[in-house]
C-alpha cells in the first residue's frame, strides 16, 4: 500500500517525552503499537505533525487539527484511489479553497475521498482555452450552434472557458478540469476508526505477492517457500524473511504471549536490533533472563527511582533539582547493561539487582522498616504489654468508681 503521510506524534507521560514516527496508512498492529509507545493517559490525545507525499502536498496546510486514527482512515482511502478519484478529491478540496476556506475538517476530506462519482472530470482540459473549445465543440454553449465553422476560430475560447468555470465554481487540478454535479457522499460518520487486533499475529507475503496469515490453519498443507513479514504484532519483525514453517512457529509463540510478556519481547527486539526470524525465536527463549520495567521512559525517571531508594522522599525531592538527573540515569542504565526502549527499560538479570529490582526491593524494605519502627516506638513508650498488644491509654480506659464529668 502506498504511503500518503509521514507523521510525528508526541506525548509526555509523567512529564517524560515520547515521540513516535510512522508512515500512514498504517496497519492496525502499527497503530496499536504506536499507542502503546505513547503511553497516553485516559482521555488524552497526542500532539500530531504530518507531511503529505508529493501527490497530496496541497493538504499540508489545509487539514484542521485532527487525531491519528481519522488521519489514517483518510490515508488508507487516498492510497486506494485511481487517477480519476485523485482528480475528484483534489478538485473538491480546491473548490473549498476557492470559496475562502483555509482549513478543512478531516471528516469532510474523508467524505471527498469516497465521492468519486459526484464530479465530471475532463482530463484533456488544463487551461480555460482548452475548456472553452471543448464546451463549444460538444454543444454546451447553445449560442455558438449557428456560427459557421470558419467563424468559430474567431471566438475567444479562453474567455468562454473562464466564464463557465467561474459560473460553475469548478476548478483545474493536476489531473485536468473538475466540475461538481452532485453532493459528496456522507461516509465519515459511518466509519469505525478504532484499530482492532487482527486475527493473525504475522501477515507475510510470498515473492509473487500472495499474502499468507500466520498461525497457519492446523492440518492444512504448508509450503516451504520463503515469505516476508509485512505486518506483525511485534512491528520490529516487519521486513524479515524466512521459511513458512519457521514463520508459523514464531507466530504461534507470539499468539501465546501474555500482553506484558509481549511488550517485554518487543522491547528486547528493539534493544537487540534483531534482523532475522531465527534470532527472534531465540530471543523469545531468553525473555526470563531480562528484567523489563515499562514504567521507565527516560533516564530521568530511572534516576528518580534510584533516589527514592537511597533517600527518604523529602530528601530526594530536595536534592533532585541540584542534580543532572539525565546523566545520572544514563549512568545507572549503562552500569546495569540495560537499554531504554520506546516500551520501557530492559536489562539483563545478573548477580546484582538492576535499578528496577532495587526500587521494588527498597519499597518492600521501607514498608517493613516503617512497621518495625512503629512497633519499636510503641514498646519504648510502654504502650505494649508483654504479649505485644497495645495498652489502652488513659483516655480510652474505662472509668471505675469515679464521677462522670459533665
Amino acid at each position: 500500500m502506498d504511503k500518503v503521510f509521514h507523521i510525528r506524534t508526541f506525548s509526555s507521560p509523567n512529564g517524560a517525552y515520547q515521540e513516535v514516527e510512522l508512515d500512514l496508512p498504517a496497519t492496525d498492529y502499527e497503530l496499536l503499537d504506536a499507542m502503546e509507545q505513547l503511553r497516553l493517559e485516559d482521555g488524552k490525545h497526542p500532539y500530531l505533525e504530518f507531511h503529505a507525499v508529493e501527490e497530496y502536498d496541497y493538504l499540508n496546510e489545509r487539514i484542521q487539527e485532527t487525531d491519528i486514527f481519522p488521519l489514517n482512515a483518510l490515508a488508507k482511502r487516498l492510497a486506494e484511489l485511481d487517477t480519476r478519484g485523485m482528480a475528484v478529491f483534489e478538485g473538491l478540496v480546491c473548490m473549498d479553497i476557492q470559496k475562502g476556506v483555509e482549513t478543512i475538517p478531516i471528516g469532510s476530506l474523508i467524505d471527498y475521498a469516497y465521492s468519486g462519482e459526484c464530479c465530471h472530470v475532463l482530463e484533456d482540459a488544463v487551461t480555460d482555452e482548452e475548456l472553452g473549445r471543448f464546451l463549444v465543440e460538444n454543444g454546451f454553449i447553445p449560442e455558438t450552434d449557428a456560427i459557421p465553422d470558419a467563424t468559430l476560430e474567431l471566438l475567444d475560447y479562453a474567455q468562454i472557458g473562464k466564464n463557465h468555470r467561474e459560473a460553475e465554481g469548478s476548478t483545474f487540478t493536476g489531473f485536468g478540469y473538475v466540475e461538481r454535479h452532485s453532493e459528496p457522499r456522507q461516509v465519515y460518520k459511518t466509519l469505525d476508526l478504532t484499530p482492532k487486533k487482527p486475527a493473525y499475529t504475522i501477515l507475510a507475503e510470498t515473492y509473487d505477492g500472495n499474502r499468507v496469515e500466520f498461525p497457519y490453519p492446523a492440518n492444512a498443507p504448508m509450503g516451504t517457500e520463503p515469505v516476508r513479514c509485512v505486518d506483525c504484532t511485534a512491528p520490529s519483525l516487519i521486513g524479515l524473511t524466512s521459511g513458512m514453517e519457521t514463520v508459523d512457529l514464531l507466530a504461534r509463540r507470539l499468539a501465546g504471549l501474555e500482553p506484558k510478556a509481549l511488550t517485554a519481547y518487543k522491547a528486547l527486539l528493539e534493544a537487540t536490533d534483531c534482523k532475522d526470524i531465527l534470532s527472534a525465536g531465540a530471543l523469545m527463549d531468553s525473555l526470563d533472563n531480562y528484567v523489563f520495567s515499562p514504567q521507565y521512559s527516560s533516564p530521568i525517571e530511572v534516576a528518580k527511582g534510584e533516589l527514592s531508594l537511597i533517600l527518604c522522599e523529602p530528601d530526594a525531592a530536595t536534592l533532585a533539582p541540584h542534580l543532572n538527573l539525565y546523566q545520572y540515569g544514563q549512568a545507572l542504565i549503562e552500569k546495569c547493561g540495560g537499554v531504554l526502549t520506546p516500551y520501557g527499560l530492559i536489562e539483563p538479570r545478573g548477580p546484582h539487582m538492576s535499578p528496577a529490582e532495587r526500587v521494588m526491593w527498597g519499597a518492600e524494605e521501607q514498608g517493613s522498616e516503617r512497621s518495625f519502627r512503629l512497633q519499636a516506638e510503641t514498646e519504648v513508650n510502654g504502650l505494649c504489654d508483654d504479649a505485644g498488644q497495645p495498652v489502652q491509654g488513659m483516655e480510652e480506659s474505662p472509668q471505675q468508681g469515679g464521677m462522670e464529668m459533665m
